[in-house]
């Protein structure tokens, strides 16, 4: 079973910017697997680096989309945006840098929380401006 379980209460009204959220969902149970079964510094390092390119080719993704449609909150939500993406990096930094003790589960469990309600309170504010687009209204 998924440590971070995806559900349709996850749908933001995108195809791709669902598909994206799934990747990330996976990137975080990786994680977590990796982390719970002892793999080595180097399999964890790796999810770790996937997971922080992938956060910034996502929000990037995300943030044209927002754009294209129109939605009236893009600075602020691009802040939220660069906030976890220098957390992320700041985290992969710091692992690559030997210092192994902070990925700990409270680290982990952080950016899940941090993801969930993103995506259920940030991520669903642009939904309307989304739909409309892709239903071509």
């Amino acid at each position: 079973m998924a440590w971070v379980e995806w559900s349709e209460s996850f749908r933001v009204g995108n195809t791709l910017l669902d598909s994206d959220h799934r990747i990330i969902f996976d990137l975080l149970d990786q994680l977590h697997d990796a982390m719970e079964t002892g793999q080595s510094r180097d399999v964890i390092g790796s999810v770790v680096s996937v997971l922080a390119e992938y956060v910034q080719h996502h929000f990037r993704r995300e943030e044209a989309i927002m754009r294209a449609s129109g939605f009236p909150e893009l600075d602020r939500h691009r802040e939220e945006h660069l906030d976890l993406e220098r957390r992320v990096i700041e985290l992969r930094n710091r692992y690559q840098a030997g210092e192994r003790g902070v990925l700990g589960e409270d680290v982990v469990d952080l950016l899940k929380k941090w993801l969930t309600g993103h995506i259920l309170v940030s991520d669903n504010s642009y939904r309307p401006w989304v739909e409309r687009v892709n239903s071509g209204e």
